[in-house]
């Protein structure tokens, strides 16, 4: 595990630069497709703080969240209410904080290091401690399909479900021995798990079993982005960007010209969507995946979150609290 987390961090600071093409072809098409809306008016927000952000979430087009790393004192949990004109720092942790996920205004939760999970049942106002676990336990990933379901994953294969709110934590079983690094659902019964190695699994009875699904990679994969039954992409390291449309059962690997570390992944609908990485990278297709348009930004910060809540409305998050939106 450590030589894993080691990899990744060398991998965000030592990041080789992005090419200067501005449009990755992902099909047969030799012609440049012309500068996309969609992709257009992304611009940089004040965090107001120094550390490296790991994750963000919103709810609606004003409210959101974001965690960081630690610095000399703590990891911290920043909230905006006004679309991230401005960021509040609203709680402290001793870990490195990893993920967060709000179901509404008020219910939330985040994980970290040391097997940490905390919620919220006021907008992050106050915290409660829902489980602590062993010193070299990471948790990566966490995912609510409602108020009472989620699940989390993290090192050395670990899943866990909960079925109320976070009270109590199940660990499940998936003979996965490598770290985990995503999960997402799609609805109650049907997940993914990406992780080390090329892992994916999948579920269809709402996370009780996991099958690992056979495909050609062999890198670690960060991402996973489900639109439907039959439709799944993934990223990962070096670049690597998956899509299924028979869930699961063949994967196509799409060419890109970038070395970059594809970090998140998320789509807006079938055509339209984002992917984040090193070295400030930002790319966005309205074609479904054909094509990827780079987008422009100020610095070329490592960016490390996503989140997209509509066609106006999207943020990224990455190192040094660096933020931008098109919002």
């Amino acid at each position: 595990m450590k030589k894993i987390y080691l990899l990744l961090a060398l991998s965000l600071i030592f990041v080789t630069s992005c090419t200067n093409t501005t449009t990755t072809q992902t099909s047969n098409s030799s012609s440049s497709p012309t500068p996309l809306a969609f992709c257009a008016s992304w611009k940089e927000q004040t965090s107001s703080v120094e550390r490296d952000l790991t994750a963000v979430d919103f709810v609606d087009e004003k409210t959101g969240w974001c965690v960081s790393d630690l610095n000399e004192f703590a990891g911290a949990i920043l909230k905006t209410i006004d679309g991230g004109k401005t960021w509040q720092v609203i709680g402290n942790a001793q870990e490195f904080l990893s993920d967060v996920d709000f179901i509404d205004k008020d219910l939330g939760w985040v994980i970290g290091f040391n097997g940490t999970i905390k919620g919220t049942l006021d907008g992050g106002i106050s915290w409660n401690n829902l489980r602590i676990g062993e010193e070299t336990e990471a948790l990566n990933s966490l995912y609510f399909i409602d108020s009472m379901k989620g699940w989390v994953v993290g090192s050395n294969g670990q899943i866990l479900k909960t079925t109320d709110g976070g009270k109590e934590w199940k660990q499940v079983e998936a003979k996965a021995v490598d770290d985990l690094w995503r999960v997402r659902f799609l609805n109650e019964k049907e997940g993914w798990i990406v992780g080390e190695e090329g892992l994916i699994l999948k579920t269809t009875d709402g996370g009780e079993t996991w099958k690992q699904i056979q495909n050609s990679v062999d890198t670690a994969l960060f991402d996973v982005w489900p639109l439907d039954s039959n439709n799944v992409w993934i990223v990962g390291l070096g670049a690597t960007l998956l899509n299924t449309s028979d869930g699961g059962i063949t994967w196509q690997k799409q060419a890109t010209q970038f070395n970059n570390l594809f970090r998140s992944i998320q789509f807006l609908d079938a055509s339209r969507g984002f992917i984040v990485g090193t070295g400030g990278l930002l790319l966005c297709t309205s074609d479904g995946g054909k094509t990827w348009q780079e987008v422009s930004l100020t610095k070329k910060y490592d960016l490390t979150g996503l989140k997209v809540i509509s066609s106006e409305a999207a943020w990224a998050v990455g190192r040094r609290g660096y933020i931008v939106s098109k919002y």
